[in-house]
């Protein structure tokens, strides 16, 4: 097995279990309580990453700014995630949310000029169909 495929399925079993113990500590603790806590789990890859870099990140101005701007965008999709999650099944939740492959694809498509083809077009509508039957 490649090793990016072995990183892969660790990281979609992860990502299954962060939806299902989202769900629970919003149901305990509230959006605001499951979020503040939930950062507390960033800690140790944070150590890692301090760690295998040595505290040293290159300086390139776009990568710093691209680089923030992801993790803003991060931030605040898990502020509104956990709130939708309170508020909505996370059967729903989680599926919807997690097409924003969806939303990347097509941004990519239209600011960095990368191709869609037509299979990966019709990808796409079956993603968002799958996300649809899934939410009946």
């Amino acid at each position: 097995m490649s090793s990016w495929l072995a990183l892969s399925l660790v990281s979609l079993g992860l990502w299954g279990l962060w939806g299902v113990f989202s769900k629970v500590a919003t149901q305990h603790l509230g959006p605001q309580g499951a979020y503040l806590l939930g950062m507390l789990g960033y800690l140790p890859v944070l150590g890692i990453l301090l760690y295998e870099t040595g505290g040293k990140v290159p300086w390139h101005p776009w990568g710093w700014v691209a680089a923030v701007a992801a993790g803003m965008s991060t931030g605040f999709g898990l502020f509104f995630f956990f709130r939708a999650l309170n508020q909505g099944a996370a059967s729903i939740v989680v599926p919807l949310t997690s097409l924003y492959p969806v939303v990347t694809v097509m941004l990519s498509w239209l600011f960095l000029r990368e191709s869609l083809s037509p299979r990966q077009l019709t990808g796409l509508i079956l993603a968002v169909a799958a996300v649809w039957l899934l939410s009946e």
